[in-house]
């Protein structure tokens, strides 16, 4: 396992590699000067051939993690010879008020204030994303708000730790892809989002009061759907003869023979629903926006056409992709906040 741990300049990537003993940790900035000690002086086409030069390197390598930098300011160094060399990539989203903060306390990083730090942070994770998306390798937002840094990185650790030990949204994704084609009978594939969608509440709130703020920064990535899993792990649900939810009769409408829940809703409440509907369902801690979407992609690598139902973020890359996406809306008939100056042209809005 191969893993990029990318982020801003003082982000703190050398604080979580330093506390890495699992697996090798390797430091890309000072690797390039090793392998060039005048890489500091090389012009942008020297340092792009000695980045290329650093990434062959690794890739011999079958298991690291390793950091690296997108951008400098308005300077993309992030090139396809980085993106071959990693399995997964990971971002470490950090508020960019406390950037602002750790640069201007950084002879090293000061200088980097003229830029918009927001702006130059956000394009990084649109950036990244959009390549592991088209290449289907994992993409996580590591982001803990509300607070936006990390005091106690134990978590992280702990999540680097099941990456190496196989978690991965793009693999969960083959797996539910398969099922999906093994059982299929048809050319068309509904796939239904499960709570705001398939149901008309929030069927974890309904059920046992859940609130949650994992998704406050909007990413929607297998480390947002990781931590949800353990919060779940919480409630133990002993009887669900009787669920206090109602089925939305439009969507339900559209249930076909072929037709599969991907929700990140509690297990035991959706195992009940999905029995009720007599569908097969796919979630859990590997259930997130990649994972549908990477459904969805497999799916029509098969030559089906699929049909998708979601009402938000998590829904959203699924829905753009599919040959029909149809967004849920509001009760008042808006969109969820979550897509929120999100491009939704395309999709049918119901």
């Amino acid at each position: 396992m191969r893993i990029g741990l990318y982020g801003m300049p003082a982000a703190g990537k050398t604080y979580i590699l330093d506390q890495i003993n699992f697996i090798e940790a390797a430091a890309g900035s000072k690797l390039l000067r090793e392998y060039d000690p005048d890489f500091d002086i090389q012009d942008k086409t020297g340092r792009e051939r000695d980045r290329k030069a650093v990434a062959q390197l690794m890739k011999a390598k079958e298991s690291f993690i390793m950091d690296g930098h997108y951008a400098f300011g308005n300077e993309t160094v992030f090139t396809e010879y980085d993106g071959e060399l990693y399995d997964a990539i990971l971002y470490l989203y950090i508020s960019p008020d406390i950037l602002k903060e750790r640069m201007a306390a950084s002879d090293k990083n000061c200088g980097y204030l003229k830029y918009d730090i927001m702006e130059w942070q956000e394009r990084e994770i649109t950036g990244l994303r959009r390549y592991c998306q088209d290449n289907r390798k994992d993409f996580y937002v590591i982001d803990n708000p509300p607070d936006n840094r990390f005091e106690d990185v134990s978590n992280v650790i702990r999540f680097i730790r099941d990456i190496v030990n196989g978690y991965s949204c793009a693999a969960y994704a083959r797996k539910c892809a398969e099922h999906i084609m093994n059982k299929s009978k048809s050319d068309t594939i509904v796939l239904l989002d499960g709570d705001k969608t398939l149901t008309i509440e929030d069927s974890s709130r309904t059920v046992f009061g859940y609130i949650t703020h994992l998704y406050d920064g909007n990413y929607y990535t297998g480390y947002q759907a990781w931590k949800q899993n353990e919060e779940f792990d919480r409630y133990v649900l002993n009887d669900l003869t009787e669920i206090p939810v109602h089925f939305n009769e439009k969507v339900k409408a559209a249930i076909t023979e072929d037709t599969y829940i991907l929700t990140s809703g509690h297990e035991q409440i959706w195992r009940s629903l999905s029995k009720q509907l007599g569908l097969d369902f796919f979630c859990g801690a590997q259930m997130s926006a990649e994972t549908k979407l990477f459904i969805t992609k497999q799916l029509q690598d098969a030559g089906k056409r699929v049909i998708a139902y979601g009402d938000g973020m998590n829904d959203y890359f699924m829905l753009k992709q599919a040959d029909e996406g149809y967004l849920i809306a509001q009760k008042d008939g808006s969109i969820s906040r979550s897509l929120r100056g999100k491009d939704t042209e395309g999709l049918i809005i119901v």
